[in-house]
């Protein structure tokens, strides 16, 4: 900085690309709740005036936002949900002096997994 240029000068070069890109993934969040193709929704964002990487950057966090109000299931959260089941299923407690009450307690919660990762099934 020069001995010349006016105090706060390099902030006049400074650009907010945040409420644009937030108002921009809010958009495309909405469109992709309504059903819209995540290329359509890409190339709408080229469109008016976003690179590709950025327009692909938006599509991928509206797309994250999104997945419970589309009914995703994610691989993480069937794992929770599977790891809990295993967890709550071998920690017997005082059943597991007893190993025939132990085992039908983990049959039962195999049985309760596999109708768990039914819902899933397509």
């Amino acid at each position: 900085m020069s001995s010349d240029d006016p105090p706060g000068s390099d902030l006049d070069h400074v650009v907010d690309d945040a409420t644009p890109r937030e108002e921009s993934t809010t958009w495309a969040a909405d469109q992709l709740v309504a059903g819209r193709a995540f290329e359509t929704v890409q190339t709408e964002l080229v469109e008016s005036g976003w690179d590709d990487e950025s327009a692909g950057a938006i599509v991928e966090e509206a797309r994250q936002r999104t997945r419970d109000v589309r009914g995703v299931v994610t691989r993480e959260q069937v794992a929770r949900t599977i790891h809990a089941n295993y967890r709550a299923a071998i920690g017997g407690g005082m059943l597991s002096a007893f190993p025939s009450i132990a085992a039908i307690r983990r049959l039962l919660f195999s049985i309760g997994t596999m109708k768990f990762l039914r819902k899933f099934r397509k």
